[in-house]
């Protein structure tokens, strides 16, 4: 699967705003804190299209790679 560059950058910008949310309420950055934190922004967001980056974002730090879709 190919990653176009503006999915590729919604991605990274919902992983940074889930790292700066963690470290800013005090949680430990972890893989597993990480991918719970984007959860919970992908259930928070309105948005099909984020709710999709949110979902993709944290499987990418749960498994290293995207799913097929």
């Amino acid at each position: 699967m190919e990653l176009d560059e503006e999915r590729a950058t919604l991605i990274v910008n919902a992983i940074g705003r889930a790292v700066l949310l963690l470290k800013f309420s005090g949680e430990r950055i972890a893989e597993y804190t990480l991918s719970e934190k984007l959860e919970e922004m992908r259930q928070q967001e309105t948005n099909v299209i984020g709710k999709g980056v949110c979902r993709d974002a944290a499987e990418l730090v749960r498994s290293g790679s995207l799913p097929m879709s």
